[in-house]
């Protein structure tokens, strides 16, 4: 019998993924010095092997991508330069690097899969689950119970319930241009999980990425879906017997009723209540820096910062000085660190293959897939620092756009002339196979 070896594709793409908190814990169980220590030591390795490995590769790239790498480059070298001149160290704050040194995961990710693109969908879904749901039986097992549910007791990090909206799209999916309907039970059960851990801004990025992967389906692809005619008959006997079985469940737990009307309202006052009117705190303490420093960030600088966040009950910082600020929101940290220039490093890699996806005629399933997630990082980012997996990601999806291309069919004319038929052969667009 002969082996697959395809799955050791997943490789790079899982080296990325491991520093997310699940498999951290899974790595140090109850060990946060621990899984601090080897998430240290973990990113210096991957940031200077894929900044390596990167550059001696670095004509695998197309135009755009080594134009963006070399600016990267660029900003680097210029904190470096600062960091030696300035404070007589060549990286004086590790922390203030790695807020660009994490974007060169991305250029890891592509350009390894530039040239090997052989991985597999599947692959990639089922590394995500398993190491999820080994996580939460395993380490958290606590939060699968009502009480956890109505004490908001989640256990689970918010990254790690953000990286289950790719199953959850791989799912969907394969139920709409497969008709696999096991496909479609592990869609609502990945959906299911998403809502049970409560993680309200995931629940708002995954309805953006539903928003995002309905257009891209619909305008994108030579056999859009009939939502309707594919989520009608299901979704009615799904939710007949929802209704029938939280009937029952609210019975005997009406606290749950009361639970998830909470979490609706901390989300309609964002700004007053709940965990999002702790972040607009935190956002207003530091908007002056921000502004002061508009354009180029603070740097070191802001590392040096005393914190600015302050505990109303305590009158005290909410985080301990020396360590760097901790934010609660991608733009407040990549503003307050590196200004608009930073951000522009990061607009060069998150944006360039939703355009090109915009710009293309026809998009693989898969490229939807990929682009609608990716987009989703844009509300996500409001309320949460954008996590480590999401930039292996992002160079999954423009190897993804780079390199997949939809196949149509041929036929030989009568008078000869070789034609290309309109219609799309779907199972060579859906890369799930």
């Amino acid at each position: 019998m002969k082996f697959n070896y395809t799955f050791l594709f997943i490789i790079p793409l899982a080296l990325v993924m491991f520093m997310d908190q699940m498999f951290l814990e899974l790595a140090a169980p109850n060990n946060e010095y621990s899984q601090a220590m080897l998430l240290n030591m973990f990113t210096k390795l991957m940031s200077g092997a894929s900044m390596l490995y990167c550059i001696l590769f670095f004509k695998r790239m197309s135009t755009y991508m080594r134009l963006a790498f070399f600016l990267l480059l660029l900003y680097i070298a210029a904190l470096v330069f600062e960091s030696k001149y300035v404070y007589g160290s060549f990286m004086v704050y590790p922390h203030v690097f790695f807020k660009v040194l994490i974007f060169t995961f991305s250029f890891f990710v592509y350009t390894y899969y530039k040239a090997n693109y052989h991985l597999k969908t599947q692959h990639v879904v089922w590394f995500i689950l398993i190491g999820f749901w080994a996580n939460v039986l395993l380490i958290n097992p606590h939060t699968l119970s009502v009480s956890a549910f109505t004490n908001h007791e989640r256990g689970v990090y918010s990254n790690s319930v953000y990286m289950l909206v790719v199953p959850f799209l791989y799912f969907l999916s394969n139920y709409f241009y497969k008709s696999k309907f096991s496909s479609l039970f592990l869609a609502f059960f990945v959906l299911f999980a998403i809502f049970f851990f409560q993680h309200r801004t995931v629940w708002i990025s995954t309805a953006f990425v539903l928003a995002v992967y309905y257009f891209f389906i619909q305008f994108k692809t030579d056999k859009p879906i009939n939502f309707l005619s594919k989520l009608l008959p299901v979704g009615t006997l799904v939710g007949v017997l929802g209704i029938v079985a939280s009937g029952f469940i609210l019975s005997i737990h009406p606290e749950i009723i009361e639970k998830v009307q909470e979490s609706f309202s901390d989300i309609e006052n964002f700004d007053s209540q709940g965990t999002g009117g702790w972040r607009y705190q935190q956002w207003l303490s530091y908007l002056p820096f921000i502004q002061e420093n508009f354009l180029l960030g603070m740097r070191f600088e802001g590392f040096e910062l005393p914190i600015q966040f302050y505990r109303d009950d305590l009158n005290a910082p909410v985080f301990e000085d020396g360590n760097g600020h901790h934010f609660h929101s991608f733009y407040v940290e990549v503003f307050f660190y590196t200004g608009l220039v930073g951000f522009i490093l990061f607009l060069l890699i998150s944006v360039y293959p939703i355009v090109k996806a915009i710009r293309m005629r026809v998009l693989t399933i898969n490229q939807i897939m990929l682009v609608a997630f990716i987009s989703s990082g844009f509300i996500f980012g409001i309320s949460y620092v954008l996590p480590i997996f999401f930039y292996g990601v992002i160079g999954w999806t423009i190897a993804a756009i780079e390199e997949e291309k939809v196949t149509y069919p041929t036929f030989i004319h009568a008078s000869g002339m070789r034609m290309k038929s309109l219609r799309l052969n779907q199972q060579k667009t859906l890369q799930s196979a």
